[in-house]
């Protein structure tokens, strides 16, 4: 059982924060949320995943930010604007044994809502915009159903970084074959 499950199975609520990515909206569970900042330009890393956007300053701290879009492989991506925005997330890295916080672009934030079990759906097997592996449950809210976000999957900072490899490795390739 994932945090979330344990989050929403001990109090039957939990709070999430309902964003936009893309053209859907989503809710991530705001336990872990640090806060909501204005979209600001983040640095680019050479080499970098497309789903690393960059890094950003923080009042001190170099955050890299997560193109949710980008993560969440969605078709049709739609430009960021004046409404995007960067969600800091802490999570626990269990490789380097310590919480980190990490920025998640987004195209905009929708609201905060409580959640109980009444509310929850299981995800469906197909028809959705994403993988799957990133949806935790669906959420019964005015009438919609609307995916909750599996954090843990999301923000998976191994595969992320195998992902970075495998696109460096790809590059060394194509270019020192030359």
């Amino acid at each position: 059982m994932n945090e979330q499950s344990k989050a929403i199975s001990n109090s039957e609520q939990g709070r999430y924060l309902f964003v936009c990515i893309g053209y859907d909206t989503f809710g991530i569970p705001i336990e872990s949320v640090k806060e909501v900042i204005e979209h600001t330009e983040s640095t680019m890393i050479p080499m970098c995943s497309n789903v690393i956007s960059g890094v950003i300053n923080v009042r001190g701290s170099v955050i890299p930010v997560l193109d949710v879009q980008a993560r969440l492989n969605l078709k049709s991506v739609t430009p960021y604007d004046r409404y995007s925005c960067i969600v800091l997330y802490d999570f626990y890295d269990d490789i380097i044994d310590e919480t980190m916080t990490l920025g998640m672009l987004v195209n905009s934030v929708v609201s905060i809502e409580s959640i109980t079990s009444q509310h929850l759906e299981e995800s469906p097997s197909f028809g959705s915009n994403i993988p799957r592996q990133f949806v935790w449950k669906m959420a019964k809210l005015n009438n919609r159903l609307t995916s909750l976000l599996d954090m843990a999957k999301v923000i998976d900072i191994n595969e992320i970084n195998q992902q970075l490899k495998i696109a460096q490795d790809g590059f060394f390739l194509r270019h020192c074959e030359r």
